[in-house]
């Protein structure tokens, strides 16, 4: 057998054929950037967890189903309620998603992050820089690079739908930036904030909608449930976040208290029988000293049936 070396430099030299060959292949792809590089603002959405958890657009469900939607299903289009859920779902969960900082934030390229910049009031001990943490710079990029599209498509998207979504955006923002303040400088966990964004703000949205066409709440008794599941939900993210926190526990206890009490007031007898029974396994998982995590659809039932019977009460 013949070595390559051996043969002759006439059998090695391509032919007429070969050429053409090569010459219709493509070039090598060299980064897979260009194939997604498409659009202005590129967006992603995914299922963080199971679906079947208290967060924005169920809460924004609740507020609605709160403020007697069923009884007067013309109060909001369909094109409002598409856009209610875009905005306090997706968009105020990307705001409010840069409190948790660079490690729960998109993960952009590290060509991206290393670009530098004229960044004179970021030196290293200055405020800004203590504001950002040891990587004020880094994070900086990536709040311009993040923060900033997630922020102007929120205002954008609330503005269609007036001026209290635009307020409740803006609240949104500051939430998150005091949430970021929590985390990165006073390394504290903002659990009432996450409430109040995940279940507070899509609920009072939905409630001032709803009354804006027409449909006008029971204020008295909306606030009172809405602040009581603020309350639950805060508890209830300590308990998940810490096994066994007694006292987040005990804050859920006293969210469920007040709403059984309600529902006695609101005259749904028959409402606060089916409540007892959807809290009935997280009692039994806090007695028997287990962990909450598989609790959050029986919490996400509750909230949405007492909701129901609020509506219906009228």
């Amino acid at each position: 057998m013949e070595s390559v070396s051996q043969i002759p430099a006439e059998r090695t030299r391509p032919t007429r054929g070969m050429k053409r060959v090569r010459q219709t292949l493509l070039p090598p792809i060299t980064s897979e950037q260009h194939l997604g590089d498409s659009a202005t603002l590129n967006a992603q959405f995914w299922f963080e967890r199971l679906p079947l958890r208290i967060t924005a657009g169920w809460s924004l469900a609740a507020g609605l189903l709160a403020g007697g939607v069923l009884r007067a299903p013309g109060a909001l289009s369909w094109q409002t309620l598409v856009l209610l859920w875009l905005l306090a779902d997706p968009l105020w969960g990307a705001i409010w998603r840069l409190a948790a900082g660079r490690t729960e934030s998109l993960r952009l390229p590290a060509r991206t992050l290393g670009v530098r910049g004229r960044l004179p009031y970021l030196e290293q001990g200055s405020p800004a820089a203590q504001l950002f943490g040891s990587d004020g710079p880094a994070s900086l990029r990536l709040l311009y690079r993040v923060a900033l599209p997630a922020v102007l498509v929120g205002l954008l998207v609330a503005s269609a739908l007036g001026v209290p979504a635009l307020v409740l955006t803006v609240v949104v923002i500051g939430l998150g930036v005091a949430g970021w303040i929590s985390v990165r400088v006073l390394h504290l966990w903002p659990f009432l904030l996450q409430a109040i964004v995940a279940v507070g703000l899509p609920w009072l949205l939905a409630l001032i909608l709803l009354d804006v066409n027409g449909l006008s709440p029971d204020w008295n008794r909306q606030l009172a449930l809405l602040l009581l599941w603020v309350l639950h939900m805060w508890g209830a993210n300590r308990a998940l976040a810490h096994t066994l926190d007694w006292p987040a526990i005990g804050v859920m206890a006293v969210a469920a208290l007040g709403i059984g009490v309600l529902m006695v007031v609101a005259q749904a007898p028959l409402w606060l029988a089916l409540l007892a029974l959807l809290w009935l396994p997280t009692w039994l998982a806090a007695y028997q000293r287990r962990a909450l995590q598989s609790q959050q659809v029986w919490w996400l039932l509750a909230m949405l049936v007492s909701t129901l019977a609020l509506g219906q009460a009228g």
